[in-house]
């Protein structure tokens, strides 16, 4: 299954009449239908496969036919797709912070109360089973806007083949 690109359809169209080309013109340079070219300067959606060929005959690379996000929206991004992972590190550690500095002295006998006396009641366990369920949430959160994502992404697919 090919993956697709989002590409910047008005530059597309743009090289393409610079050249003084028609749409069918470009399908035979790149080896495509001219249905495909049509689909992309409308939609800016293409296959990787295509993004290459119209990067060939452009003498362009593919990077230079992509949509340009800005930075902070891809950080943001980024930050919003692993949070979970966040999440569940976070429990991690305070779950090994109460075993290093609670269980393990409790363990050797000292006494339990005490030892939380020493931290400053700091509860690592309701920290990181706070964190833990925030790690689920968000992971499922992720797997939910993900099949989301894929389901529109076919509706698209079968719209565009119609």
């Amino acid at each position: 299954m090919s993956t697709v690109m989002k590409l910047n359809k008005r530059k597309l169209q743009q090289l393409r009449t610079m050249r003084c080309w028609s749409q069918e013109q470009l399908a035979a340079a790149c080896g495509i239908s001219v249905r495909t070219i049509q689909r992309i300067e409308k939609t800016g959606q293409a296959s990787l496969e295509t993004m290459r060929a119209l990067a060939a005959v452009y003498q362009l690379s593919p990077d230079d036919l992509q949509v340009a996000q800005p930075i902070e929206v891809l950080t943001f991004s980024l930050i919003c797709k692993y949070a979970w992972l966040v999440a569940f590190i976070a429990a991690s550690i305070f779950f090994g912070l109460w075993i290093v500095d609670i269980l393990i002295p409790t363990l050797k006998g000292a006494d339990f109360n005490q030892q939380y006396e020493l931290h400053h009641n700091f509860r690592y366990l309701d920290f990181g089973g706070i964190c833990f369920a925030g790690g689920f949430l968000l992971l499922g959160l992720q797997v939910y806007l993900d099949n989301l994502s894929r389901k529109q992404l076919t509706r698209r697919r079968h719209h565009l083949e119609e």
